[in-house]
C-alpha cells in the first residue's frame, strides 16, 4: 500500500473524519506501536513522534483528491479536518486497526501526544525514565488527569496486542 492511500484509508476507517494534524501523526504512530505497520518512520520533534513522510503523504492524498482537508481556526490556532471515504479493503489488520482507532477516539489529541511521546522515549533510550522525561518535555501540557489518561491509553493499547 502506498503512503497516500494509507492516509486516505486510515481516515475512512476512522469514520471518514479525523480532526487535527497532531491526531493524525499520533494515531499513525500509535497504530504502528500496536503492531500495524504502515511503513512510516518517526523522529522526535516538538510535539513528540513526527513523520515527515506522513505529513507529505497527507498532502499528496489531498492533491490526488483522496482526502478533503478543511482548515479552521480556534483560539488563534489553525487546524485541519481531514475527510475521506476511500475503500478500506486493503488496510493492514483491519479489525485490529479499527479497535485501536476506536480506543484512540476516547481520548483528546493532547493525551495521544503525551502517550506517544512516552512510548517513543521509552523505545529510544529513556526506558523506565520515559514518563519523567515526558513530564519534563511537556511540562505545559501535563496535568495529573492527562498523565493518568495517557498511561491508561497505553495500557488499553497493550491489552489489544
Amino acid at each position: 500500500m502506498d503512503y497516500f492511500s494509507a492516509v486516505a484509508e486510515l481516515i475512512a476507517l476512522n469514520g471518514g473524519r479525523l480532526v487535527g494534524r497532531t491526531r493524525l501523526q499520533k494515531s499513525v504512530y500509535l497504530l504502528q506501536a500496536s503492531g500495524i505497520n504502515l511503513g512510516f518512520d518517526f523522529d522526535y520533534h516538538h510535539y513528540g513522534p513526527y513523520s515527515e513522510e506522513l505529513a507529505n503523504a497527507a498532502r499528496d492524498a489531498e492533491v490526488l483528491g483522496m482526502v478533503d482537508v478543511e482548515w479552521r481556526v480556534s483560539y488563534g490556532n489553525e487546524y485541519a479536518i481531514f475527510r475521506s471515504h476511500a475503500p478500506v479493503s486493503d488496510f493492514p489488520n483491519f479489525d485490529k486497526a479499527s479497535e485501536v482507532l476506536k480506543t484512540l477516539g476516547k481520548y483528546d489529541a493532547t493525551v495521544l501526544e503525551l502517550a506517544a511521546t512516552a512510548d517513543f522515549l521509552r523505545k529510544n533510550g529513556y526506558g523506565s525514565d520515559a514518563w519523567e522525561e515526558t513530564k519534563r518535555r511537556k511540562a505545559s501540557k501535563i496535568t495529573p488527569q492527562r498523565l493518568e489518561q495517557s498511561k491508561a491509553l497505553l495500557q488499553e493499547l497493550q491489552a489489544l496486542h
